[in-house]
């Protein structure tokens, strides 16, 4: 059986299909994707890198001592009681209220409170917090953003002692 004997009649839309032609073809077609591929690479590699602080691999390394420090201060028993931040005229009000191990109010803390957004550099805030009465923190923040927040809160002692907290928050927009 022969091509002459079957119904098939390839299409002579595009011309007659040669070896000259196929490999053309093919190499158009790689080439447009390797084209979109490299586009995408460029794009990956020309935004965020996926690092947020510069000297990740020491901070990796000093592991050992985030451990310690953390102990440290789960035997202090300091305890933060964060307010859920209120919006009002583009301004973002935070309050925290540090108790001690047995629910007394901590005074005369030096207190440091950052608003880091996760997806996105730059957007970071940070205030000192004030003491406004015995234990209760606050500070205000001009965000810019609602949305999800991670609250850092940073406090040293008056005999040096250190505490750290991070809490996730939603920051409502003003109505």
């Amino acid at each position: 059986m022969s091509i002459e004997d079957t119904d098939y009649h390839p299409t002579e839309r595009f011309g007659k299909v040669t070896g000259r032609r196929f490999l053309i073809g093919m190499i158009l077609s790689f080439g447009l994707i390797f084209a979109v591929n490299g586009f995408f690479i460029f794009k990956a590699l020309s935004t965020f890198d996926g690092i947020e602080i510069d000297d990740a691999y020491q901070r990796g390394r000093a592991y050992n001592k985030d451990l310690a420090a953390m102990e440290a201060q789960k035997a202090l028993g300091w305890k933060a009681d964060l307010s859920e931040p209120v919006t009002a005229a583009g301004v973002t009000h935070l309050a925290a209220r540090f108790t001690d191990r047995a629910g007394l109010p901590l005074t005369g803390l030096t207190v440091k409170a950052t608003f880091w957004r996760p997806v996105m550099i730059g957007a970071d805030q940070s205030a000192a917090m004030h003491e406004v009465a015995p234990g209760r923190y606050e500070a205000d923040f001009k965000l810019g953003f609602d949305g999800n927040w991670i609250v850092r809160l940073a406090a040293r002692g008056t005999g040096n002692e250190k505490f750290a907290e991070e809490t996730r928050t939603f920051v409502k927009p003003a109505h």
